[in-house]
């Protein structure tokens, strides 16, 4: 449902790659674990400060099945605040920005 992977022009010009293949190995992780994946996947991204340290906060949000699971990242080189969606279907998976 994820494969090809596409990325629309604003997410590719906006979002660092490392966050991109973070979130697309989330996808697969948990389709190689047999997870059921909804084909609407949610990210909210954020940056977080603790203890002096930056890092990238994700939260990652589905309906169906219902799914909420957050991560913390050290090793993003560019955290941002977003919102990314990712879409599934027979064509391939598209990851596009909220606001697109």
């Amino acid at each position: 449902m994820f494969h090809p992977k596409y990325a629309t022009s604003l997410v590719t010009s906006t979002v660092g790659i490392d966050i991109q293949i973070i979130l697309w190995e989330m996808i697969a992780k948990w389709e190689n674990e047999d997870s059921k994946v909804s084909d609407f996947q949610i990210y909210e991204l954020s940056v977080e400060y603790a203890g002096g340290e930056i890092f990238q906060k994700i939260v990652h949000k589905q309906e169906v099945p219902s799914r909420v699971e957050t991560f913390y990242y050290r090793t993003v080189r560019y955290p941002i605040d977003s919102i990314i969606w990712v879409i599934g279907s027979e064509d391939g998976g598209k990851m596009m920005l909220a606001s697109e």
